[in-house]
């Protein structure tokens, strides 16, 4: 994670440092980015850097946890505005990515997300918007007993919305493809796939 001295940057440079990093980052595998590269880009120093990132890796998994935290809140916000239909909440989520210009900000955050979806089950210790997940989960009638359980929902539900998104982009899938998937999915969560 990124050092003091960047988190201690003001906001609008700290975007622009995210900026340039998702460019380069987008463009080559982080294995094939130099730093001299960033440095460059930024136009400051290689001390300086040094001084915001550990190193190459540090500054990709910024990003990419950054992003991922974003797409984290913006889902719940969509699955807030439905009220008692989570589901829909999650489609309109979904469509904001449909027909996406490949140079669009949000089309490169999503392809680099998609390669790391495995950031979507890190869950930090943190306990920021439970409250408001579990008032969530009671608005949609899903009944889970335990604390455990329901944090365990969030974490699926957020590998659902990046599997299907992931989905979406190796398959090269319109609007129709994803919520037919997506819904195949729903389908199989609230009624299950064994005949009774």
């Amino acid at each position: 994670m990124p050092k003091k001295t960047f988190l201690n940057l003001p906001e609008t440079r700290q975007a622009e440092i995210r900026d340039i990093l998702l460019t380069i980052f987008y463009e080559k595998p982080v294995s094939q980015v130099k730093v001299s590269e960033i440095v460059a880009a930024l136009q400051m120093s290689r001390g300086i850097f040094y001084k915001y990132f550990e190193n190459l890796n540090d500054a990709y998994d910024y990003l990419i946890h950054y992003y991922a935290g974003q797409i984290h809140g913006e889902i719940i916000d969509y699955m807030t505005r439905q009220e008692g239909d989570f589901f829909q909440g999650i489609e309109a989520f979904l469509l904001l990515y449909i027909d996406l210009d490949q140079q669009s900000t949000r089309y490169r955050q999503l392809v680099l997300l998609a390669q790391n979806s495995y950031l979507f089950s890190y869950r930090p210790k943190t306990d920021h918007g439970v409250a408001a997940w579990k008032e969530l989960l009671e608005k949609n009638n899903f009944v889970m007993s335990t604390n455990e359980e329901q944090i365990s929902f969030l974490y699926f539900s957020m590998k659902l919305v990046i599997d299907s998104l992931t989905d979406m982009l190796a398959n090269h899938w319109g609007e129709k493809e994803l919520l037919t998937d997506f819904r195949f999915k729903t389908h199989w969560m609230l009624e299950g796939i064994k005949k009774r």
